[in-house]
């Protein structure tokens, strides 16, 4: 089985300049969640013999080779046309899976610094073992939430004890993984999919300057 981890990454961030290089705790911010994907290789490589797992940083300027943990990480050249702001991250994808085939791909960003290596290990397990076409990262948000006015998850004319509350669950940053049929259909989620559970602090997504400076009150 051939899995292929995805990082794609623009160097022309608009909400957030510099935002791949700004320090974090000492280190740039796109060097926390590759050396996580390295530790996580070397996890799933050393306990699966027949699985080969494989680290890509998807960027338009090789410029960002220089902070590629080397030898574990390979860098793919992208059409800096995929730099728009206007671009889907669906039409990233379909351009990754043309120049590599995989049975699974592991899509993840730089923004998410705080994913765990178990829990990536742990995601890929329960997709395998459970033979899902997808498993994607949520936070679970167990408190009143609306949508345009509506009640989502509670009844406003007979508020409970937020304990009793069914959970809202929202995706995050920390990775998708789907198989290559499901990509092929144009998705990253597909019909037989499962949610995978990540902590709050693991759910952390760096955009703007809030973000970081939030992050960097964290200590993991």
């Amino acid at each position: 089985m051939k899995v292929s981890v995805v990082v794609p990454i623009k160097l022309n961030n608009e909400r957030l300049p510099n935002k791949t290089f700004l320090h974090l705790h000492n280190k740039p911010l796109c060097e926390h969640i590759l050396d996580t994907l390295v530790k996580f290789k070397q996890r799933m490589e050393t306990e699966f013999t027949d699985l080969k797992l494989e680290l890509y940083c998807f960027c338009s300027d090789e410029s960002i080779c220089e902070y590629l943990p080397n030898p574990h990480f390979h860098f793919l050249q992208r059409d800096p046309k995929l730099d728009s702001s206007e671009t889907l991250m669906n039409d990233v994808l379909q351009s990754f899976s043309q120049k590599i085939k995989s049975d699974i791909y592991i899509l993840t960003f730089i923004t998410a610094p705080y994913v765990k290596c178990s829990s990536f290990y742990s995601a890929l397990r329960k997709m395998i073992d459970n033979r899902r076409d997808s498993i994607f990262s949520v936070r679970r948000i167990q408190t009143f939430c609306d949508y345009n006015g509506q009640a989502i998850n509670y009844d406003k004319k007979n508020i409970i004890q937020t304990q009793n509350l069914v959970p809202v669950l929202e995706h995050t940053s920390s990775f998708y993984m789907f198989t290559r049929d499901v990509l092929q259909s144009g998705r990253r989620i597909g019909d037989d999919f499962e949610y995978y559970e990540v902590s709050p602090i693991e759910a952390i997504d760096i955009d703007t300057k809030e973000d970081l400076e939030f992050a960097r009150m964290i200590y993991c």
